[in-house]
């Protein structure tokens, strides 16, 4: 299995047509649970951060068998939340550019 750099990008959304628009969260296993972590920053090791459960953690480099922890059910509840928010956005464009380019959001 290939290194897994500490981070998993996972829950993606639906794209627009313009590319992946990056994770929703990061994951990453510490503390005896896969925790998520806000999208702006990626996760890396010695990193101070905050889970989205709300515990501050040192990350680690984690091995392929840390990954096997259970999923922390806070952070994966709050990861599904941040999701929507972002599904809710980008329909909230794409909506956007309908109407200012019209059906087709201006294809040429």
């Amino acid at each position: 299995m290939a290194h897994l750099e500490g981070v998993l990008a996972m829950l993606e959304v639906p794209l627009l047509g313009w590319g992946w628009p990056g994770p929703v969260v990061w994951w990453n296993p510490v503390g005896g649970f896969r925790h998520a972590f806000s999208r702006e920053v990626r996760p890396r090791p010695e990193q101070q951060r905050d889970t989205l459960c709300g515990q501050q953690v040192v990350l680690t480099d984690p091995s392929e068998v840390d990954w096997l922890v259970p999923t922390c059910d806070i952070c994966m509840s709050a990861a599904v939340e941040h999701g929507r928010q972002q599904e809710q956005r980008e329909q909230e464009t794409s909506r956007k550019l309908r109407e200012r380019f019209g059906r087709d959001g201006g294809a040429l």
